[in-house]
């Protein structure tokens, strides 16, 4: 276990061959002969062989257990007072695997019973002082049989399988982004401008749980724009799209956040999208009309909390942020006149209400931490990764991201697509948070912004990370023989496609595509986002439905 990677030896591929063979082996013997029939994949093939496979994958399943728990084992004695030895599983041994696989098992909810049956001190804080150390290979597979992520963890099929690797290369794009002292920390704001432009915090969360962070990622930042692709989310769920869309449009603005324009359609006119200013105050002037101001706010709020659940640290209200955005807003009041006198709000709107909701919403705060389980709730479809709430709709996801990746950074956003190609939303207190579909989110927090209103570091940050690791379609159909592409130093995050690259690569497979092997045996599949684990380290004879085909070859 000295390269952090899961226990095992280079041998597993030949073992489970060998099981498979002996199988195949055995229904050769018999000599039947039976008529053809078709595999999923359009071939036809003997109808015995569908038996061999599901033979040999059951039997495969059985062997793969032990070779798996290999390297948790520990020979001691057995306690009956004959010095006889056996093998047992050390939970200490266990423990720190999941830590290195990206798992906080003392703090995971998901975690939570399995960390309860192996306590001995039920009154003191989870340590190695009171985890029971040794336990029976039996008790320990009833234990996690049917907890997915601690199954996940063993089989190394957690989304990002080689997490060790992907920690050595954030902390060192953020090392590398740490010393650049450019940008401006915004001033329009006097409650944000009191940041100092050395903070720096860069945190990691993906669709399994798995989390890192660097810097001052206990620091709480206050939301800003970033809320608005948040809010937007949750009004396409109480709302609906075509409500939401009657009013705002999808279309990048091409000007500033808090620019006096409209969209012109062929009746009326709309705000070109819902994270800029004009947007965000015409959904404020929507939202749960239904509700008392104060019933409003804390609606949201608790969406928030749900995508956030979890993560181990709380969302918070900055009053003193909100009082500061508050008395320096005379271009967001000017905003709603425009607004109202334009058709464009709810006519039953509060105006004064309206613009109060709206700065409450960007006063919230939290650290990146936090966020990036956020931004984890949305790469995983709108639910949250450690509780598997559904929070937001993953129809609206779709349309949450659809809108990010065009629209969320600012009059920034079209150089953003095209040089970056994810969803991602910055905000002026120095945030972005950025999302990797099906794969993890990303928070960035660093107050010195550039022209366009986005954190330095941040930008920094992304355009190395995508440079480092293949993430969009796009650059796969652009550069499909480039030595980047090709070589040793991108791998694919994109759902539905595959990393061959290197070891180093720490991302398996995309989730509801082929599965081709990264590690041998235990690369598997996964249904899509937000769905329960359906794997198992077996599905190697099935790879896009050729099992047959390969177990007829061996």
């Amino acid at each position: 276990m000295s390269d952090g990677l899961a226990p095992q030896d280079e041998g597993g591929d030949d073992h489970i061959k060998k099981l498979v063979k002996e199988v195949v082996e055995e229904a050769q013997q018999e000599g039947s002969s039976p008529p053809t029939t078709i595999d999923n994949a359009g071939e036809q093939v003997e109808g015995s062989w569908q038996q061999v496979y599901h033979t040999a994958m059951s039997r495969v399943g059985q062997e793969i257990e032990e070779y798996l728990l290999d390297g948790f084992l520990q020979n001691q004695p057995d306690g009956d007072g004959t010095g006889e030895t056996s093998r047992y599983i050390d939970t200490h041994l266990f423990i720190d695997y999941l830590i290195t696989r990206g798992l906080s098992p003392l703090t995971d909810p998901r975690v939570k019973e399995f960390m309860k049956a192996i306590r001995i001190k039920k009154e003191a804080k989870y340590s190695h002082g009171n985890i029971k150390q040794f336990i029976d290979q039996t008790e320990f597979k009833a234990l996690v049989k049917d907890n997915d992520v601690l199954l996940g963890a063993i089989k190394g099929s957690l989304v990002v399988e080689n997490f060790p690797n992907l920690v050595t290369e954030v902390e060192e794009i953020f090392e590398a982004c740490a010393s650049d002292n450019f940008g401006k920390v915004t001033t329009y704001i006097p409650g944000l401008a009191v940041n100092p432009d050395n903070k720096w915090a860069a945190s990691i969360c993906t669709i399994d749980g798995q989390m890192h962070g660097c810097g001052d990622v206990e620091e709480s930042v206050t939301l800003q724009s970033v809320t608005k692709a948040l809010f937007y989310g949750i009004n396409l769920d109480t709302l609906g799209a075509d409500a939401v869309h009657a009013r705002v449009g999808k279309e990048a603005s091409g000007h500033g956040f808090n620019k006096i324009t409209l969209s012109e359609r062929a009746s009326h006119r709309v705000p070109h999208n819902p994270l800029i200013n004009t947007g965000a105050i015409t959904l404020a002037s929507m939202f749960k009309q239904d509700l008392p101001m104060s019933e409003r706010f804390d609606f949201a709020l608790s969406k928030y909390k749900a995508l956030a659940a979890g993560s181990g640290d709380t969302i918070n209200f900055n009053n003193s942020v909100y009082l500061s955005e508050k008395d320096n807003s005379n271009r967001n009041y000017a905003i709603g006149h425009y607004l109202k006198d334009k058709g464009c709000l709810e006519p039953k709107c509060n105006l004064t209400d309206t613009l109060e909701l709206y700065f409450q919403l960007c006063s919230i705060e939290a650290n990146t931490k936090t966020l990036s389980v956020i931004a984890g709730a949305l790469a995983n479809g709108g639910r949250n990764v450690f509780t598997g709430e559904q929070v937001i709709k993953e129809a609206s996801v779709q349309n949450l991201l659809s809108i990010m990746y065009s629209s969320g950074m600012y009059d920034f956003s079209g150089e953003w697509a095209f040089e970056i190609g994810l969803p991602a939303k910055s905000g002026v207190s120095g945030l972005i948070i950025v999302v990797i579909p099906d794969t993890m989110g990303i928070a960035l927090w660093s107050p010195p912004l550039d022209s366009y209103g986005n954190s330095v570091r941040g930008l920094k940050f992304t355009r190395e990370l995508v440079k480092r690791y293949t993430t969009t379609t796009q650059q796969n159909m652009l550069h499909p023989f480039s030595n980047k592409r090709c070589g040793m130093d991108k791998i694919d995050m994109d759902r539905g496609t595959i990393s061959l690259t290197n070891n180093k690569s720490p991302f398996s497979a995309g989730r509801g595509g082929p599965i081709v092997p990264n590690r041998g045996y235990h690369t598997v599949s996964h249904p899509g986002p937000g769905i329960s684990y359906n794997r198992t380290a077996v599905n190697i004879a099935g790879l896009m439905g050729k099992g047959l085909r390969l177990l007829k070859k061996l």
